[in-house]
């Protein structure tokens, strides 16, 4: 949150918009629950923007609670095939 702040973000209502959102995906093979921090992200398993680049640099890593590599979900994961890379050359 306090990069996040330095960067101009502030606190608002839940998916509003923001010049950065920074969120912790997974730190090592712990689940970690603790007041305002959740590892892995509560949400990463259901959003394809996440898990379809996140399959292209660690395809083996395996979600510590749900037990599926990040492989296999993205490959189950609905908006699979709408993830595009960004290209710079378009702006």
């Amino acid at each position: 949150k306090t990069i996040e702040s330095k960067m101009g973000r502030i606190p608002n209502f839940p998916n509003s918009p923001r010049p950065i959102d920074i969120d912790i995906l997974f730190y090592d093979n712990k689940i970690i629950k603790i007041k305002d921090l959740t590892i892995p992200h509560p949400r990463l398993a259901d959003r394809a923007f996440v898990l379809v680049p996140l399959a292209e640099i660690a395809p083996e890593l395996v979600h510590p609670e749900l037990g599926k590599s990040i492989t296999e979900l993205a490959s189950n994961i609905k908006g699979y095939s709408e993830v595009r890379k960004y290209n710079q050359e378009v702006l």
